[in-house]
């Protein structure tokens, strides 16, 4: 793999053009650099992500896990397989964590997940955790650690 260009401390994979630019706006307004992508764009191949990542090259990737939950985890769990992923740190977003937790298994499968109703500021306090190297259990509420992630 080649260099990356620049080193972007978080990268956005979400399904809602919206809340990318709302949480880039705020991370950006953090100081924290992000690039961003739509799900749908690295499920059909639309998105180089190898070339992605080359380029960015990002600490934290926040993932949005909308439904349906099964296609939705086994993609996520293929993405993370790969040698380009395997060490980064995850914080995965959901509107209905019981559901997703039914559809996949309560397994110790996930770094971060923030359950809904969560806001932006949810989650750029996850990202700083996450930069921190703390452990999710001190973010409180809704949000928790579960490792290893396979």
């Amino acid at each position: 793999m080649s260099r990356p260009t620049t080193r972007t401390p978080v990268a956005i994979f979400n399904s809602h053009v919206e809340f990318v630019d709302t949480l880039r706006e705020a991370l950006d307004r953090e100081g924290l650099p992000t690039a961003t992508a739509l799900l749908a764009e690295i499920q059909d191949g639309t998105l180089d992500l190898v070339a992605f990542l080359e380029v960015h090259d990002p600490r934290v990737i926040v993932y949005d896990l909308p439904r349906p939950f099964e296609r939705h985890w086994n993609f996520l769990r293929l993405l993370r397989q790969t040698d380009a992923l395997q060490k980064r740190t995850w914080i995965l977003t959901t509107n209905d964590k019981k559901a997703l937790d039914a559809a996949v298994g309560a397994s110790d499968v996930i770094e971060v997940i923030l359950g809904g109703p969560y806001g932006v500021a949810d989650v750029v306090d996850a990202v700083h955790h996450a930069l921190r190297g703390a452990s999710a259990q001190s973010l409180g509420g809704d949000a928790y650690a579960r490792r290893p992630f396979v």
